[in-house]
């Protein structure tokens, strides 16, 4: 963003908090008020998720964390790391890049502890799940041999 356009969003900010309508303060600013709403949406975006938020990743793995709602705090994408095993579009070079930014921010000490840890996770889950999986039937579900 240029300084012309900050001082204007500063100037739009400062005349919302004064309880002006988008079109008023497009008659002092010398905008159209579709400007200003575009402004306003602007900044209002980077204000939620302030853009140095990626990290550095790329926009492929930005989108399948956004599109498997893993919120992007690298502490929970960390704890996540089975779930980004089994990820669609997250392959060994995303995993490295996420890695690699982990590890830069000391939050893993080496990535193929981390994503052999998430392996381990995997399989856990894995046998959890299938030994609480029961495979007797209930009785009444059994069909009688009648051809005895």
């Amino acid at each position: 963003m240029g300084k012309k356009t900050e001082h204007l969003l500063n100037e739009i900010n400062r005349l919302r908090s004064d309880g002006l309508t988008n079109r008023e303060i497009a008659q002092k600013c010398g905008v159209s008020p579709q400007y200003v709403g575009k402004l306003i949406k602007v900044y209002e975006e980077n204000r939620q998720s302030p853009p140095e938020w990626n990290y550095g990743l790329s926009t492929r793995v930005l989108n399948c964390l956004k599109r498997n709602r893993i919120p992007l705090d690298l502490q929970v994408i960390a704890d996540s790391i089975d779930q980004l095993l089994c990820m669609r579009g997250i392959g060994d070079r995303s995993l490295n890049e996420i890695g690699s930014v982990l590890k830069s921010q000391n939050i893993i000490d080496d990535i193929g502890d981390w994503i052999e840890e998430g392996r381990r996770k995997q399989y856990r889950r894995h046998q959890t799940l299938s030994e609480s999986f029961s495979y007797d039937f209930p009785r009444q579900y059994i069909v009688p041999n009648i051809f005895i």
